[in-house]
């Protein structure tokens, strides 16, 4: 389940994001992606958030 500001994983693995603060697509939306922490590469498994290139807004991802 999701909340106003998140993303559902499953969305991000599939590369079918939009942002829900400004309702556009983000494209490529794993080079969007945040991990709060040391990681080597950043995937939709360890993904922590989405930064929105359009609105500079960041969604968080839930599970």
């Amino acid at each position: 389940m999701t909340d106003g500001n998140s993303i559902d994983r499953d969305r991000l693995r599939a590369g079918v994001v939009e942002c829900p603060l400004c309702e556009r697509q983000i494209p490529e939306p794993l080079t969007h992606a945040i991990v709060y922490g040391p990681v080597d590469r950043v995937t939709a498994d360890n993904a922590e958030a989405v930064e929105c290139p359009v609105c500079d807004g960041v969604t968080f991802v839930s599970d």
